[in-house]
This record gives C-alpha cells, structure tokens and sequence, in this order.
C-alpha cells in the first residue's frame, strides 16, 4: 500500500474586521464565485444543487498557476454552524500531485473573524520529489495571498489590488 500522507503542506491565519457570517457568506455560501476575489483564480463558476446553505457543492476554476489547467474542486465538509469548510481539488491538478486539500475555519471574537486556512496535497514520483520544496513554498505564498485578498475583499466589498491586476492580465491574455 502507498504512502496517502500529505507532503506538502501549508497554514495561514489572519483576522477579518467583520463578524464571521460575512466571512462565511462569501467563502461557503458563496463558493462558486471564489474568481470575485482571488488573484490566483481568473475565473471561476458553482454547479450542481445547493447543499446545507451553501450555493452549489462544486466549482470549477481557471487558475492561472504554471501546470494546472482548469481545477475542479468539491465541498467535502460544509458545517455552517463549526464554520468548517473543506474541499478537495479533485481535476486539474498536474499528475504527480494527489489527493489536495482546503479546509478554511473560521472563529468568532470580538466582532472579528479570526481564520485559519491549511492546504495539503500529496506529491508523488519522481517529479513530486524534485518540486516539493517549491510546491510548499508556493503553496505557502498562494494560501498567504488568498487569506489577505479575502480580508480585504469582505471588509472593503471590492477586489484586492493583487485581483484587479489579475484581472486585468486575464482580459489582455484573453484578447
């Protein structure tokens, strides 16, 4: 039987200046349309019937990251009431790299949203032993940005800077 333990492997915690069912609303609720904020995603869209409050259980996105094509990513656990939201990217993914993983938790205090986000994905071969230590730094700088972006985008109702450049990338790419 083959090792199935995550090998990379990346955490980040940041506080939102808003209560949590703002947070929640846009990262759960909302999930198909993670492409509003995040710079990493170009474009994004929900499918399939909502589940536990949550507008659809799958998304697919346009991630402009070097050797992902479009990723398709499923709710695994939606606990509205534990705000615990994870997720698995399940096609998409370049092949040495298996079963990835989000799960986003969110904390209330003091009116604040106290997150805690964490990544794990499995590389596998010859080429997940030569990447690794890029794809945990990466992964480390990409679930950064996606925290911060998200904190902004809740407490301002607009993009991050980092997501109206993307933007703006994606429309010349596009062209």
């Amino acid at each position: 039987m083959k090792n199935k333990i995550p090998n990379v492997n990346a955490s980040a915690e940041i506080v939102v200046n808003a209560p949590i069912d703002e947070v929640w609303q846009v990262l759960a609720v909302e999930f198909g349309d993670i492409g509003k904020w995040a710079s990493g995603v170009d474009a994004s869209e929900g499918s399939g019937a909502p589940i536990n409050g949550s507008s659809c259980p799958e998304r697919v996105c346009k991630i402009n990251a070097t050797g992902f094509s479009d990723t398709k990513e499923r709710i695994t656990i939606y606990d509205e009431d534990g705000h615990l939201l994870k997720y698995t990217l399940f096609h998409g993914l370049p092949g040495f790299v298996k079963d990835a993983f989000n799960t986003w938790q969110l904390f209330s205090k003091d009116n604040n949203t106290h997150i805690k986000a964490h990544t794990e994905m499995r590389a596998t071969g010859l080429m997940g032993s030569l990447t690794k230590g890029f794809m945990i730094k990466n992964t480390q700088k990409v679930l950064n940005a996606m925290c911060e972006e998200l904190k902004y985008y809740v407490e301002n109702g607009e993009p991050h800077l980092n997501k109206v450049k993307a933007i703006a990338k994606y429309s010349r790419k596009k062209k």
